[in-house]
């Protein structure tokens, strides 16, 4: 059974495209369709619905999916293996972050990362919590760096505390005071984002058992920050996510100090990960320790 044929099936279901997947995987389009063709003759059946906007796996293709990522996965940690005992230091990561972990860590992480290990190769994609999850059910990514709420996830590993702010525009009557009581929230208009995009916002309200006043449901963090820069209401985010706006909105700590736990997150137990992987999260940990 061809590897090549599995990662093209694969590919073309992640992007839904034979021509992205004939990119991602420096093939031409024609070589990508020809090998999944003999995939589907090897096996005797159809994996692929194919159309003029794309492609889509057949309920058959949608079955043994999750098995040929994981063969995908196993093949990867068998190189890498056998490439730590030839004392080769090659391989491939990926990994799922947060936009506050993609925009304020990783450009100087992987920058440093790439110096000291010029053979790993990094695929990082950004996400918000419920896409992570997803993505670290279907073996999308090796691991995420994200929050977990208690007993969540067993491979949880603590990075570090990034503390929940109630912000708000500059002349706000509530930015006078040194704490935001919860119950500010019921009253003033509120900008919140998704329940998907932000757990730790949602558990906050949820284990106060409080309802904030929505006045506007948006996904993107920038746009959050925007709405409530100019005066549409206030919002819940946390310390890293706002750190590069605090000249132009007020940021105040709430009451009960919420903080989120951020760190590495996992399906398996980090023991089991790839030999690339074992070098990088305790890379990232010595580097988070150093700067927060």
């Amino acid at each position: 059974m061809s590897m090549n044929k599995i990662k093209a099936f694969v590919t073309a279901v992640e992007y839904g495209s034979l021509t992205k997947a004939a990119e991602k995987l420096d093939y031409t389009q024609p070589s990508i369709s020809h090998m999944i063709s003999s995939l589907e003759d090897d096996f005797g059946f159809s994996l692929l619905i194919r159309g003029k906007s794309g492609v889509i796996p057949t309920d058959n293709g949608l079955a043994l999916l999750p098995a040929m990522q994981d063969l995908l996965k196993r093949s990867q940690l068998l190189k890498e293996l056998v490439n730590e005992i030839n004392g080769m230091e090659i391989g491939t990561i990926r990994i799922g972050a947060y936009t506050s972990v993609c925009v304020h860590w990783m450009p100087t992480v992987l920058s440093l990362f790439n110096t000291k290990y010029p053979k790993i190769h990094i695929q990082l994609y950004e996400g918000n919590s419920q896409e992570i999850k997803q993505w670290l059910e279907s073996g999308k990514i090796d691991f995420g760096i994200g929050t977990t709420q208690i007993n969540q996830n067993p491979h949880f590993i603590p990075l570090m505390q990034d503390r929940m702010l109630a912000i708000l525009p500059k002349e706000h009557p509530l930015a006078s005071l040194d704490s935001v009581p919860l119950k500010a929230f019921t009253t003033e208009p509120c900008i919140m984002p998704y329940e998907d995009s932000h757990h730790d916002v949602q558990f906050i309200f949820k284990k106060e058992k409080i309802s904030p006043n929505i006045a506007y449901q948006i996904r993107g963090d920038e746009a959050i920050i925007a709405m409530v820069k100019n005066g549409l209401g206030i919002s819940l985010l946390s310390e890293l996510l706002i750190k590069e706006h605090l000249t132009e909105l007020c940021a105040r700590p709430i009451e009960g100090n919420y903080v989120r736990s951020l760190g590495i997150l996992a399906n398996a137990p980090i023991q089991s990960l790839s030999p690339s992987s074992k070098k990088f999260i305790p890379f990232l940990q010595e580097w988070v320790l150093s700067n927060y």
